[in-house]
């Protein structure tokens, strides 16, 4: 009696089963959730003073100023003369012209590594300084001399764009180590030694935005100014020098948080440099742009994982290790200790 019971049970169960799958069968394909957009950081606000060094055809300039909707506190360079830019850049005349009505503005022959000496930037200073992929585009073929001189590009750049920057209210004592901020594609570095100055959030949200970029849809992040309290008065947020480089050899070669570190400044981060958070913007060589021969849809970069690095200056504890007013070390240069030499390149 118990086990026709049983067997009845196990039987009506498996009815069931196959009911089930039969319904599901019958059942209307359900469409899958989209996946979440990636949220793109987008490291620049509008009250940042920029600082934009080496500019190409000035689409990373034109990218964004869109972005913020305004250029008015946007200084954007280029080491070549108008001239020459205009010839090696058929479209520079397009994104000059959009970015001058959004109120940016734009210098030539201006030196990255001579910004102290620029007599149209005498006076000012910047939140943010920016090289976008320095290369000296000297045309040289040995590897190692090749590396050398642009080592001692970003060593003259570093040195100079110092004396433009902000200067930040010196940290406070340390205390317990704060939590980890990191996101995905972030690294940790060892050296940072300045936490920037804390601030007291009231809970707005980040500006977010959505933009297509090659067909593909993702969310952009702003950094939100005001979803802080007004700092204290004491209180200033240090300048950043913001570079951009491929990944692999020779730029790890280049070996550019050392040679920023000899050079007195500190890494606060090294993150993914994210190509759609600038769209409209074309990577182009120092030596120009050539139908045939450069690449478009920034693929020279795209496959090269650049990374962005993020420093500030190291507070000015050490009279040894200082710069001075004119962009030179009080008491001499390190560039010998790094194997820079004008012998070498």
């Amino acid at each position: 009696m118990a086990r026709t019971k049983k067997a009845k049970l196990h039987a009506a169960l498996r009815k069931a089963e196959a009911q089930k799958k039969q319904a599901a069968k019958a059942a209307p394909a359900v469409e899958k959730a989209p996946k979440k957009q990636p949220k793109l950081h987008f490291p620049y606000t509008k009250q940042d003073t920029l600082l934009l060094i080496g500019e190409g055809n000035f689409s990373f300039a034109h990218s964004i100023a869109s972005k913020l909707g305004s250029g008015a506190n946007i200084i954007a360079t280029a080491y070549d003369s108008e001239q020459v830019a205009r010839e090696k850049y058929p479209d520079l005349g397009q994104h000059i012209e959009e970015f001058n009505k959004l109120g940016g503005t734009v210098y030539f022959d201006v030196d990255g590594t001579k910004l102290h000496e620029c007599v149209r930037l005498s006076g000012k200073r910047f939140s943010r300084i920016v090289f976008n992929f320095p290369h000296a585009g000297a045309g040289i073929k040995n590897q190692d001399r090749n590396i050398q001189t642009n080592k001692l590009l970003l060593f003259a750049f570093f040195t100079s764009a110092q004396t433009l920057l902000i200067e930040g209210t010196p940290k406070p004592p340390k205390s317990a180590g704060p939590k980890s901020t990191r996101t995905k594609g972030e690294e940790s570095d060892s050296d940072v030694e300045a936490p920037m100055p804390k601030k007291k959030r009231t809970g707005a949200r980040e500006s977010v935005d959505t933009i297509e970029f090659e067909g593909v849809k993702a969310e952009v992040v702003y950094d939100a100014v005001d979803q802080y309290d007004p700092a204290p008065e004491d209180v200033v947020e240090p300048g950043q020098i913001h570079v951009t480089l491929k990944s692999g050899p020779p730029y790890d070669k280049w070996n550019i948080k050392h040679l920023a570190r000899e050079c007195g400044l500190v890494t606060m981060r090294t993150s993914n440099f994210v190509l759609d958070s600038f769209p409209g913007y074309e990577h182009r060589r120092t030596l120009g742009f050539k139908e045939g021969v450069s690449k478009d849809e920034n693929k020279e970069i795209r496959d090269k994982n650049p990374k962005l690095y993020q420093f500030i200056s190291k507070p000015k504890t050490d009279e040894s290790d200082t710069i001075s007013a004119n962009g030179k070390r009080k008491k001499g240069s390190k560039k010998q200790a790094l194997g820079i030499t004008s012998e070498s390149v």
